[in-house]
């Protein structure tokens, strides 16, 4: 049964309060995430709760190609490994069993409720069962599979987990790789779970024992928990947050925030029980753990996973549409990059568009939505894309945007039912100095039961919450933003993302807007340059579909259509590809690092003509970003640090200085 009021049809924020939070109270929610599980399966027991591809060639559950099936069969029957299977299905009976399983596996290797399970999975129907059964067992620390070695170590180290839910080795991926190389560094972790390997006993070669992920399981009791449920109130994962500032934190989440956001999103969803959810996200973001994968199961729907490698997979974007129809796909929710490349190839492919039969609804959250690429998609496939607005702090979804929309300007949305989001002005010292009026840009404050309780590290936490005058507790986000009269929320940019010039902030997204519209621009970001004077100056990346497009010829554009001389870029660079976290957000700290680069060995050029001067700028936990400086030269190690130094006097940027014999691929 479909709400009554639902995101089709509300258009301000006193629609919205018409949605029933009775739902929403703690004594009306399952009691855990497992709770959750184990009612769905009980209410649709052998109801299809998860449906797999394993990649784009896979357009139908009756339109898999005979080459994958025998592949499949192939690699079965001769090692005994399905990690090739093409399409598979999950029912809520076994997705119940699987996710006891897994918990009670845990268990057995001595998980108890406050210990730590970290998981580094592709999106197979597995990286649910570990995710939910490890939530269950205690607490599930979900990691980016791409993220480099060292980064996921220090995750887990972290966390202090005892055990690691991983892929083994599967061909074309280095995750296995990444887990040989440093499961016997981490001090806390105990045993690590291969799925599609094998049994690696403990010996001086390998000091954590390895267990195969089929055979733990199939002797685990799947009817039952050995230990008892986890309440509410219990700590029950750690997600790190893949934003654009700087190396993961992580954020602590409740049972009861993520039982909360899932049933916020079920209130005012379109989607019914009898509906198809698409699934493509990674599952270590949230959007997909909860807000479309929680939500689901807490719905009853069918979750469509798309693929091992989701919207990244192969063929994926290029069979979407087919995808969506075949499987009676009635919800989806992917970042702004997916929708530009479903365009783009649709374009390419000269694709002639029917809108998908059930589908009802399109959501786009994580990045910014351009109001052009939304009004084109919509155009071309006839679905109603509208965009959403969260955080991990948040659990994942705050706000949503009506498909009716009434707002004036560019905006993400009405609150969520049942949480605060409001404005504040924030001084220096991070503290709140009042509540700001409609229509004024502060930072945006948020409240709730699906609001985080804090980081794991407390250095992470300072100055997180502020205070209203009538005791109300508010996260700081870190985004600035404001409300209009009927609730429309607008992000003006993020806090630590302004571009300071001379004392003018600059918000990026101005620039950014301005450069998606021009009709050859594919994707923009832009950055501050250091700049000794001015402080910092804004410039410009694009990609671009047109190779014939020249910087010049943006910058022109750009001159006359900036609505603000200082944000007007000092220069533009369009380049091959933008770098993107996992989940598809610009990753803009590595744009910064190159201006931070090229500002040194400009600035060191003239006094350093003697010298031979590398320069690395990577981002770093504590100091947001730091240069390292590595110098060849005859002169005193004192006097050369005295020259460069002084000229880099006027920046603010953190750096330092090494010597060297000799330095490989310099820049002098």
């Amino acid at each position: 049964m479909s709400n009554i009021v639902d995101i089709t049809t509300v258009q301000t924020r006193s629609d919205m309060e018409k949605v029933d939070i009775s739902k929403l109270s703690p004594e009306q929610l399952p009691q855990s995430i497992y709770h959750c599980v184990v009612t769905s399966a009980r209410r649709y027991s052998n109801k299809v709760a998860i449906k797999y591809i394993l990649d784009g060639d896979c357009i139908g559950p009756k339109k898999i190609p005979f080459s994958k099936k025998i592949i499949h069969q192939l690699l079965k029957v001769t090692k005994g490994k399905s990690f090739a299977e093409p399409y598979r299905e999950v029912t809520y009976n076994e997705l119940s069993t699987s996710v006891t399983q897994v918990a009670n596996a845990l268990n057995s290797l001595g998980i108890k409720r406050e210990d730590v399970t970290s998981i580094i999975l592709p999106n197979f129907p597995e990286m649910y069962f570990s995710l939910w059964g490890a939530e269950t067992a205690g607490i599930a620390n979900p990691i980016n599979p791409l993220l480099d070695a060292k980064i996921i170590k220090e995750i887990i180290s972290t966390a202090e987990s005892k055990v690691l839910i991983a892929l083994g080795p599967v061909p074309g991926s280095d995750i296995w790789d990444k887990v040989l190389e440093i499961k016997d560094q981490i001090p806390s972790l105990k045993a690590v779970i291969s799925l599609f390997g094998d049994d690696i006993p403990q010996s001086s070669i390998h000091k954590v024992p390895v267990y195969g992920f089929k055979k733990l399981m199939a002797a685990q009791n799947g009817d039952s928990l050995l230990a008892s449920e986890p309440t509410i109130n219990d700590v029950c994962s750690y997600f790190h947050t893949g934003g654009t500032t700087g190396l993961p934190k992580l954020a602590k989440h409740l049972h009861l925030n993520e039982l909360t956001n899932a049933a916020q999103v079920n209130l005012i969803s379109p989607v019914s029980f009898d509906d198809t959810m698409l699934i493509g996200l990674p599952i270590f973001h949230v959007n997909a753990a909860i807000a479309t994968g929680l939500a689901s199961v807490m719905n009853g729907s069918t979750i469509l996973m798309a693929g091992p490698s989701g919207f990244r997979g192969k063929n994926i974007i290029k069979n979407l549409l087919p995808i969506i129809d075949n499987f009676n796909v009635a919800f989806m929710t992917a970042v702004p990059t997916v929708y530009a490349g479903l365009l783009e190839s649709v374009d390419k492919n000269k694709q002639v568009v029917k809108k998908p039969d059930c589908m009802k609804l399109a959501l786009c959250g994580a990045a910014p939505l351009s109001p052009d690429l939304q009004a084109k998609f919509t155009q071309v496939t006839g679905i109603p894309l509208v965009e959403g607005y969260g955080s991990t702090e948040g659990t994942a979804v705050s706000t949503l945007m009506p498909v009716n929309s009434i707002a004036k300007e560019t905006a993400v949305g009405l609150t969520m039912p049942g949480m605060t989001v409001t404005i504040g002005e924030i001084d220096s010292e991070g503290q709140l100095v009042r509540l700001c009026d409609t229509g004024e840009a502060g930072e945006i404050l948020i409240a709730g039961n699906n609001v985080f309780p804090g980081y794991v590290d407390q250095s992470h936490n300072e100055n997180l919450w502020v205070t209203t005058s009538d005791g109300q507790k508010l996260v700081r986000t870190g985004d600035l933003g404001k409300q209009d009269e009927m609730g429309y929320l607008s992000l003006c940019g993020r806090q630590k993302e302004l571009i300071i010039r001379g004392g003018h902030n600059i918000d990026p997204k101005m620039i950014e807007d301005v450069a998606a519209a021009y009709p050859s621009v594919f994707l923009a970001a832009a950055v501050p340059r250091p700049d000794s004077y001015a402080g910092e100056l804004p410039v410009l990346y694009v990609t671009v579909n047109d190779k014939g497009v020249t910087e010049q010829e943006l910058m022109d554009y750009m001159k006359k259509n900036v609505p603000e001389r200082a944000a007007i870029p000092k220069c533009i660079h369009i380049i091959d590809e933008m770098p993107l976290t996992a989940v598809g957000k610009l990753f803009k700290p590595e744009l910064v690092c190159q201006e931070i680069k090229d500002v040194i060995l400009l600035a060191l050029e003239t006094t350093m003509e003697d010298a031979q001067i590398s320069v690395e700028a990577v981002p770093d936990k504590k100091l947001g970003i730091i240069a390292t400086i590595t110098v060849v030269s005859s002169d005193d190690e004192a006097i050369t640090e005295e020259k460069i130094k002084s000229q880099l006097t006027g920046f603010s940027f953190n750096y330092q200085i090494t010597h060297s014999q000799s330095i490989n691929n310099v820049v002098s």
